[in-house]
């Protein structure tokens, strides 16, 4: 209502491995230790964007898909991930996203009690740090290397 979204995934409990092999699957379209867990449609309507960055309190380059966030243009997110790219974030910074450009998924999981603000910049930091590993020396946003 008037751009305010509920929250409903506080108070879940996971280990990173289980993030681990929920992105991995996502990666692999749907697959993990060579079974079928989920059609790759699903990984590709999950990924596909339904909620369109242009609603009341989404970040400008970031649309949703179904249960996931997903990268629509990289430079108004200010993020060398790649377009297309999907995750989701949750209470207390943790974090996972795919990219299935690079064929990546990354998982830091914080523990913070930090102000949201606070914790979009330590993921787009880390998010930043891992892409230019990947990808080597790349320009920064707005300016030159």
């Amino acid at each position: 209502m008037n751009g305010t979204y509920l929250s409903g995934g506080r108070g879940l409990f996971s280990k990173a491995e289980d993030y681990l092999q929920l992105a991995q699957m996502l990666l692999n379209g749907g697959r993990l230790n060579g079974k079928r867990l989920l059609s790759p449609r699903l990984v590709e309507l999950m990924s596909s964007v339904f909620v369109s960055e242009t609603l009341p309190g989404r970040t400008p380059g970031e649309g949703y898909g179904l249960s996931v966030r997903v990268v629509t243009d990289p430079l108004p997110r200010n993020t060398f991930l790649s377009k297309g790219s999907f995750g989701w974030s949750r209470a207390y910074n943790t974090h996972f996203w795919v990219d299935p450009k690079e064929k990546i998924v990354a998982i830091p999981m914080t523990q913070t009690d930090q102000e949201f603000r606070e914790q979009q910049e330590v993921r787009g930091d880390f998010e930043n740090a891992v892409m230019q590993a990947v990808v080597g020396a790349v320009p920064v946003i707005g300016g030159t290397n």
